[in-house]
């Protein structure tokens, strides 16, 4: 039986027009993120680099580089043809290990949160506190055995990218073949944000793995329509442990199975089986709610209220605003702080509704348009002068190459416009509904890594794409398709 979500959309009826709509809006957020990302580039080199000779020796160093690394992907032969998906973990694996090697990171902020409670679990097994303690207890089931060292969570850190690596490349290569997905592979093997982040004891590694896996389980059991919404409901419930944005994610793989080749009946089903999933596994979740908030909630947070308020401040665009402490009043992360701090929030947004527009146009290229967050968080640049001459560099670098990967993102969508398989759709659906929370939500760029390892696959599309487009004056001139 052919896979569902691997299938292109029918030709009559409402889905076409409403695969049409999907990729529209999800198109042009694409092209608008890859716009916006050239135009940071290019303040960024001014200010990094300034203006001269200087600047235009990074820039063709860049341009080489990226030649370089073209040639040896499109046209290598040996391994990394033979062995695409052995050779790109290979990078992968070494690339992370540098990285552990070089950098030290600070524990701060959030990431000496999560090291604290994963010391604290693995001394006294799950629980449920004022952040997230998805990522923590996997922090805590490596430190159970060998100790709480920040080392032994960058080797899991590793182990993740890792496994997201092997799953970019199997999505794409289902989808389109090995050369497409031999691109996805070194996109983000390659990516020297994802790589800076290794060590960052963060939840973004472990969250962009299961978002993933929920895509591959889609089509891997595509067919087998109850085991798949089951699968995608207990990995999606278990994303909500570790950010709790996951429930914006449900309803996008709900109208995947509408829009896909499934009957009505099969795909309502389908939709039960997965809300019921993610609801009874995250039970546990609301009652501890209900015993430490009054409340009935699946979020694993004290901070959601903050987080409402911190997002629609205009005085910080979107981002933590330390002032809002003592205006709430209290001690953060306890629950009538939060309650309080989300009364505000709703109290501001009904005062002053027409102000939401101007700042989610704001905050906009704020979370998708600036890729740099790795360097921030690991050699620690505070300033805009004084700092080494590497570190300005891989802040260009960075830069550079997430600008790559959103203009091949985009290319690959242009490309599909045709005939849009449901698995892009619904990379489209979830980075469209993250978007979406994000409007109303705290924003930090580093939000946006998570998705990165989605873009990587609809971008390696556009890798083959490019390749076989022939210019418009060219007489045998053919749609942009790719050549596997």
């Amino acid at each position: 039986m052919a896979d569902p979500l691997q299938t292109r959309q029918p030709e009559v009826g409402f889905r076409p027009r409403v695969t049409r709509l999907i990729w529209i809006v999800g198109f042009v957020m694409v092209a608008l993120i890859a716009a916006l990302t050239a135009l940071e580039l290019a303040v960024l080199s001014q200010r990094a680099l300034g203006g001269g000779p200087k600047a235009m020796a990074w820039a063709a160093g860049a341009l080489f580089l990226l030649g370089a690394a073209w040639a040896v992907v499109m046209w290598g032969r040996g391994p990394l043809r033979s062995h695409p998906l052995a050779t790109g973990l290979a990078v992968v694996l070494l690339t992370r290990l540098v990285d552990i090697a070089l950098v030290n990171p600070p524990l701060a902020s959030d990431f000496a949160v999560y090291y604290r409670l994963g010391t604290q679990i693995s001394q006294v097994g799950p629980i449920l506190d004022k952040v997230p303690t998805g990522y923590p207890t996997a922090l805590a089931a490596v430190f159970a055995p060998f100790g709480a060292q920040t080392l032994y969570g960058q080797l899991l850190n590793c182990a993740m990218g890792l496994a997201t690596a092997a799953l970019v490349y199997d999505i794409a290569q289902r989808l389109w073949g090995p050369a497409s997905a031999r691109w996805s592979l070194w996109l983000f093997a390659l990516a020297p944000t994802q790589i800076l982040m290794t060590g960052v004891l963060a939840s973004e590694p472990l969250y962009g793995l299961l978002l993933c896996l929920a895509i591959w389980l889609s089509i891997r059991l595509g067919a087998r329509w109850l085991l798949a919404a089951l699968a995608i409901g207990a990995v999606l419930a278990a994303s909500n442990y570790v950010r709790p944005t996951s429930p914006a994610l449900v309803p996008a793989f709900v109208a995947v199975f509408f829009i896909a080749s499934y009957k009505p009946k099969v795909a309502t089903l389908a939709s039960v089986a997965l809300v019921a999933c993610f609801l009874v596994l995250l039970a546990p979740v609301a009652v501890w709610s209900e015993q430490t908030k009054g409340e009935l909630s699946i979020s694993p947070s004290n901070y959601g209220g903050w987080s409402l308020l911190v997002g629609t401040d205009s005085a910080r665009t979107g981002q933590y605003n330390p002032d809002l402490v003592s205006q709430v009043g209290g001690t953060p992360g306890t629950p009538d702080f939060d309650r309080r701090a989300g009364q505000l929030a709703v109290e501001r947004l009904r005062k002053n509704p027409g102000k939401l527009v101007p700042l989610a146009i704001q905050k906009f290229p704020i979370m998708w348009a600036a890729d740099t967050y790795g360097v921030l968080y690991t050699i620690g640049i505070g300033s805009d002068s004084g700092h080494p001459s590497e570190s300005k560099g891989l802040l260009v670098a960075s830069q550079a190459a997430y600008l790559v990967l959103v203009t091949l993102c985009a290319i690959g969508l242009w490309a599909l416009r045709s005939a849009v398989p449901p698995t892009v759709l619904l990379i489209l659906l979830m980075v469209l509904a993250l978007a979406l929370v994000h409007t109303f939500l705290e924003i930090e760029p580093r939000y946006h890594s998570f998705v990165v390892p989605l873009l990587c696959i609809p971008a390696g599309y556009g890798a083959t794409s490019v390749r076989s487009v022939r210019l418009p004056w060219n007489d045998r001139a053919t749609p942009a398709v790719a050549r596997f």
